[in-house]
């Protein structure tokens, strides 16, 4: 299934839900003890109304647990029943991210759970992952290869490295109906799963999302994973599918060149990581690197590259 997640940023920028396509969404509703999404009703309500699968998440400040699980609660207190439960884990105003991750979101969790009947998920950051996926709730993971606009993917990049059940792939996601960038994500569950995940006792029946032609850049996404063959084959596809070979070719080397660069930054980014410590030494090093998906002898080469300059 296809879905976006949406905050007060999409309401400012004058979001119709009813104008885009997507078989769930999942909409923030609190932060900490002293935020509440002024849009969140709104929107929740849109989403039912047009029989799509909901989802509320509170962005957690990594402050006292059960006074920020009940400030989400009782704002949410509606769409019990009706949406799942997810908590936002993430660095930005949490003071104890990649400290006591574990522990945090387990009470958090475990509260809303027992004042609920309701199991949540955690939302995290593929490299923080580890960090909670002992709590025994579900994941739903971001990690995106690049910052490059895309529609929904139908095998997003990095699919099937890890258990999850909703992947974020993007946060410049372009979708018909609506001018500003999207968080866009697939879920590997079925509609009667997300319902059983809300305490929805009925699973209804889901409406489609809009059909309709893919964009040029998934098209593009796909060649290079080799879907649409290569050579005269893929111009001769193409072209059969309605699509304008050159402007996808044009897609095609632009996306490359990106990922390179996106690549290049990361490298960079993280070696100076490494300079400053935050990647341990030696064999712990090499190991940590590798879990979080890099490769150590590249980072270990730009690291070397900025010391000699330095």
């Amino acid at each position: 299934m296809n879905g976006v997640d949406i905050s007060a940023w999409q309401g400012d920028a004058g979001i119709d839900l009813s104008k885009i396509a997507y078989d769930f969404c999942i909409v923030k509703a609190t932060e900490g003890t002293d935020y509440k999404n002024r849009y969140f009703t709104a929107h929740c309500d849109n989403v039912l109304s047009r029989k799509k699968l909901l989802g509320a998440y509170h962005y957690a400040n990594g402050g006292d647990v059960q006074k920020e699980a009940d400030y989400f609660l009782a704002y949410i207190k509606k769409y019990l029943g009706k949406a799942i439960l997810v908590l936002d884990w993430e660095a930005k105003n949490n003071p104890q991210f990649g400290k006591n991750d574990l522990e945090w979101c387990l009470k958090w969790c475990s509260y809303v759970q027992k004042k609920t009947g309701i199991k949540p998920i955690i939302y995290v950051q593929k490299s923080a992952m580890d960090a909670v996926k002992k709590s025994g709730y579900g994941l739903w993971v971001a990690q995106y290869p690049d910052y490059v606009e895309t529609g929904y993917q139908e095998h997003p990049w990095n699919e099937g490295k890890y258990n999850c059940l909703i992947r974020q792939y993007t946060s410049v996601g372009k979708l018909a109906g609506y001018a500003g960038s999207l968080d866009l994500n697939k879920a590997y569950i079925s509609a009667a799963s997300w319902n059983k995940l809300s305490g929805r006792r009925a699973v209804s029946v889901l409406a489609k999302p809009t059909a309709g032609k893919k964009s040029i850049n998934t098209i593009a996404r796909e060649v290079l994973v080799g879907r649409w063959g290569n050579g005269v084959d893929r111009k001769s596809r193409l072209t059969k599918a309605g699509y304008d070979y050159a402007k996808v070719q044009a897609a095609v080397n632009k996306l490359v060149k990106a990922s390179q660069m996106t690549q290049d930054k990361i490298i960079n980014a993280v070696a100076h990581e490494v300079i400053i410590g935050k990647w341990g030494n030696g064999q712990e090093r090499i190991d940590r690197l590798k879990a979080a998906g890099y490769d150590p002898n590249k980072i270990q080469k730009r690291v070397n590259e900025l010391i000699k300059t330095t």
